[in-house]
């Protein structure tokens, strides 16, 4: 696999709406994430994972690490669910999702803090 070429003027950061996310299955979801941290992008999601999915994008992201790609990074926070939230979530079988989540190269994202409503990243320039 060629070594891909790093972009110099800076991080591409893509920011994707929760009814983008909505539209996909998470298999799908989890392939474009992984596509766009394989080519150095952060992604911003308007949506937080449930553990056994971010187990499954770690299990996903170790299995394709080599020297070219050396895994990712990812923080984020869930946000409150009012009782109406809930309550459709329960009843349609489909809890919403509500936080974000940041998710990038372990070689971009350098240090990120996280606090319970809040998320600060350094990216690296190379």
């Amino acid at each position: 696999m060629a070594k891909k070429k790093k972009n110099k003027d800076g991080v591409k950061i893509e920011f994707l709406s929760k009814l983008r996310l909505q539209e996909k299955a998470f298999e799908d979801k989890l392939d474009m994430i992984m596509d766009g941290v394989k080519d150095e992008n952060i992604l911003v999601l308007e949506e937080a994972l449930t553990p056994q999915e971010k187990t499954q994008l770690i299990e996903k992201s170790m299995e394709e690490c080599d020297e070219d790609f050396p895994g990712i990074e990812f923080s984020g926070f869930d946000a409150r669910e009012n009782w109406i939230e809930k309550i459709l979530g329960t009843i349609t079988g489909k809890p919403q999702k509500n936080g974000l989540l940041i998710v990038g190269s372990s070689d971009v994202m350098e240090k990120v803090e996280e606090d319970k409503d809040a998320i600060s990243m350094i990216a690296k320039l190379e």
